[in-house]
């Protein structure tokens, strides 16, 4: 019995790490229904094709060669299978799980290199091996998630398909590592040459794993710059539409204010106060100094209105002209947008409220904005994180802000503290 398991363990124990390691690479990404099944069927085909081609009538390391290719490629289809993952993730994230195995594998035969070379002819080091083994593979395999596990995690790939080239490349790398790593394997070269490639097979996993976190890091950066390209352009077109309403709303205003006067005295007087109120809402003029933040305050006060929420504006407009009016547009508007949401959560009436407040101040234009809000807040490279499930469209709002202030030589900050969300903006203005 002993036997039996101790051949299936020898034979099989490269599929295992293999599933360990792209679980480590793939835990987050959302399971397909019948998950466990799923898993329990593509391991079962692993072990299978693991059995069948472990004893192929041909030279040991071609056979070898073969038998990374299919079980690389089974893995695929498995993680195709088993997650709602696009086959470039699927790729992607293999690969990464491969490297991972491949380096852990390595690194821990490394270390125990000195224990096979340097014991006794006659000592039997099984027990021993067959527990330093495991422990050494599953210590360099979590290593490995922590240095790079958890950066891909942060980084979305969905987009990966802009970049097949890329991908391949990737993916070429690290069969080609495995390949060499097959044919040297049947060379007996010597404890010294063995760890040296030893050591250049690591390096070579380690520098896969680095270049796909890079490769994440720039598509996703690429991605969001193209995202806050979109939402500008549409905050553009939206201002545009905003100044029109709010003209014709103004227009529509004063014609029902003259038809209000004439009905004199054929309307009680409460009811004629009662309507007044109601005009003057939609009537109301912000005179900051700068077109693009007055239509922009009256489009927001409007907005708060309807949610019942008290918006203070104190803002020197007159000195951002030197700013383009999209940019004005866009930084107040997401700024004040966030607030609203935040305070649309509030059920006491005292804290809906919104302070926005700018001006000059020793060559700088200061704005300074504040709101309640309820439940905890977290942060991310200076920015909050968003609440929100579906996070891949989120937060774009406060990168928004930070782009526009940095285009402008400014300096951003955000902080949460006491049930309080401030926002501090500094814009260096230009010199007269």
């Amino acid at each position: 019995m002993r036997t039996v398991m101790y051949y299936f363990f020898e034979t099989n124990g490269y599929v295992f790490e293999i599933l360990l390691s792209i679980f480590l690479f793939t835990w987050w990404i959302e399971r397909k229904k019948g998950f466990i099944w799923r898993l329990i069927l593509t391991a079962a085909i692993l072990v299978a094709v693991s059995e069948i081609t472990s004893d192929l009538p041909c030279m040991s390391a071609v056979n070898d060669t073969l038998r990374t290719i299919t079980i690389f490629a089974l893995c695929v289809c498995g993680l195709k299978f088993c997650l709602k993952a696009s086959t470039w993730q699927a790729l992607f994230y293999g690969t990464a799980g491969c490297a991972a195995q491949h380096f852990s594998y390595k690194a821990a035969t490394t270390v125990l290199a000195p224990v096979w070379y340097f014991a006794p002819p006659k000592a039997d080091l099984s027990i021993f091996l067959g527990f330093a083994y495991p422990m050494l593979f599953i210590f360099f395999i979590l290593l490995c998630h922590l240095f790079f596990g958890k950066r891909l995690k942060g980084e979305d790939i969905s987009h990966l398909k802009s970049s097949p080239l890329i991908l391949f490349l990737l993916i070429g790398m690290q069969l080609a590592t495995n390949i060499f790593h097959n044919m040297f394997s049947y060379f007996d070269t010597g404890a010294a040459p063995y760890t040296v490639f030893n050591l250049f097979d690591i390096l070579c996993c380690l520098f896969l794993l680095a270049l796909q976190c890079e490769i994440a890091k720039s598509e996703n950066e690429q991605r969001n710059n193209e995202i806050m390209k979109q939402i500008l352009y549409q905050q553009k077109q939206q201002m545009k539409l905003s100044k029109e309403n709010i003209e014709l709303i103004n227009i529509k205003c004063h014609d029902i204010k003259n038809q209000i006067a004439m009905l004199g005295s054929r309307v009680p007087k409460d009811e004629i106060r009662e309507l007044e109120s109601a005009v003057n809402i939609y009537d109301t003029e912000f005179k900051t100094g700068n077109e693009a933040l007055d239509v922009l305050l009256m489009e927001k006060f409007m907005l708060c209105e309807n949610k019942n929420i008290r918006l203070d504006c104190m803002i020197q407009g007159e000195s951002l002209s030197f700013m383009k009016q999209s940019d004005i547009y866009s930084l107040f508007g997401n700024a004040v947008d966030n607030a609203i949401e935040a305070l649309s959560q509030l059920s006491d009436a005292d804290r809906r409220c919104i302070s926005v407040k700018g001006r000059e101040d020793r060559g700088m234009f200061v704005v300074h904005i504040e709101n309640f809000y309820e439940g905890s807040l977290s942060f991310d490279n200076g920015l909050p994180k968003t609440t929100k499930k579906d996070k891949r469209y989120h937060g774009f709002g406060m990168k928004s802000i930070r782009m526009i202030t940095e285009k402008y030589h400014g300096y951003f900050k955000v902080k949460a503290e006491n049930g309080l969300f401030i926002l501090n903006i500094l814009i260096q203005l230009p010199s007269k």
